[in-house]
């Protein structure tokens, strides 16, 4: 089987990794960055000998590094976590619970986009198991929640609005300074889990009127177990965790140094080159949904009347199970995904594409592929023939 370049596909000495969305690998000045903490700098930041002190110190300037990539915040305002998931459960529930100590006998009511990770719907499903309100925005065929559809959920007595920035599944881009103005109307807080599009589009909160703002630091070459919530000043919290009341009494626990010193340096990276890289991933990306569609006309792109995210496509292939494409492309050292990573092990469709409006044998069948800054052109154009001839593969053995 050969490429567009005349070269074989079949068994590559190197694999191709398109699925970006689910983690992405280490910026190498990241690695480099995080090595002296785990030896000559392995101080407790919160000692108060030398080596804590060389510790906090470069916790201070991974703080500093994360502020000045969310357009200039307050570096204060930014407060260290073991991911996004603690972020968006401690967003969500350190609210409700600082709510409740302020007027304990107050309603409740929370929205949330019928399309948010499950970090984010099973929060809020706990907090309805407390006594919390809460209700589910929905969204266009494009997985868009648009200003209108938020405008529909709210409610006098609700007291926090949660939608995502960009989908983690289809890449759609939400139109995040409308909906913030929309919660701000009611009085609302506005948070946004923004793990896919933190470090891979522009965000600047403070202008968009983002009160709390979740990330993940895997997604955009930093490491694994690390993230940050950042939180308008004035906006209160209550811990979810109890203990030593790091990070300004609000994230107890001893802090993960070289996993911050990754992070913070991987949010400099990531936007010190941000226009150069979403031009070039976009265009890859719109180069790989041209050579596919020009052979295989049927397959529909999902979220192509928004913006999507630079390296998001997802394709929604009748005749063929998602699943079984993700297989064979592995087999020949291609991978991609058939949903999101958190949550491909469910046999249950996405929620993602049935809130879009797809039907059950469509969400099966569709597949996500996500580019990153190291993707080539080499790479797509090998990844185009071999979705190309695995589709044609698999419908012509009738296993879809």
């Amino acid at each position: 089987m050969i490429d567009l370049r005349g070269n074989t596909v079949e068994n590559l000495e190197k694999p191709i990794y398109l699925d970006y969305g689910a983690t992405s690998p280490m910026w190498p000045e990241a690695v480099a960055a995080m090595l002296p903490y785990f030896t000559e700098r392995f101080g407790n930041p919160s000692g108060v000998c030398k080596a804590a002190q060389d510790a906090r110190k470069g916790v201070e300037e991974a703080r500093r590094k994360v502020a000045q990539a969310l357009g200039g915040v307050p570096a204060q305002t930014v407060y260290f976590t073991g991911g996004g998931t603690e972020s968006d459960n401690l967003a969500l529930t350190g609210f409700v619970n600082a709510m409740r100590a302020q007027a304990p006998d107050k309603p409740l009511h929370i929205v949330v986009g019928a399309t948010e990770h499950p970090a984010v719907l099973e929060t809020a499903r706990y907090l309805e198991r407390t006594g919390v309100a809460v209700s589910y925005a929905r969204c266009d065929a494009n997985g868009v929640i648009t200003p209108e559809y938020l405008e529909q959920a709210m409610r006098p007595d609700t007291v926090l609005v949660s939608i995502m920035y960009a989908n983690n599944e289809v890449g759609t881009v939400q139109p995040v300074s409308e909906l913030a103005a929309v919660s701000h109307t009611y009085g609302a807080v506005f948070h946004t889990d923004a793990v896919q599009a933190f470090g891979h589009i522009s965000i600047d909160p403070a202008s968009e009127g983002v009160d709390m703002l979740s990330a993940s630091g895997h997604k955009f070459g930093g490491p694994k177990g690390t993230g940050f919530l950042y939180v308008r000043e004035g906006v209160k919290l209550t811990p979810i965790l109890n203990g030593g009341g790091q990070e300004r009494h609000l994230r107890s626990g001893t802090l993960n140094v070289p996993g911050i010193i990754g992070m913070g340096e991987a949010a400099r990276i990531s936007a010190a080159g941000m226009a150069e890289t979403v031009a070039r991933v976009a265009g890859l990306r719109d180069l790989l949904q041209q050579l596919i569609l020009e052979k295989l006309p049927d397959i529909t792109v999902r979220g192509a009347g928004t913006p999507r995210l630079p390296g998001h496509l997802s394709l929604t292939v009748p005749g063929v199970t998602g699943e079984n494409l993700v297989l064979m492309l592995n087999l020949r050292g291609i991978c991609i995904s058939a949903g999101s990573a958190c949550t491909s092990g469910e046999t249950a469709p996405s929620h993602v594409l049935s809130a879009m409006g797809l039907t059950e044998k469509e969400c099966y069948g569709t597949v996500r592929i996500t580019l990153g800054p190291q993707t080539t052109r080499e790479e797509i154009e090998e990844t185009a023939v071999a979705v190309i001839e695995e589709v044609t593969r698999l419908r012509s053995m009738n296993l879809g």
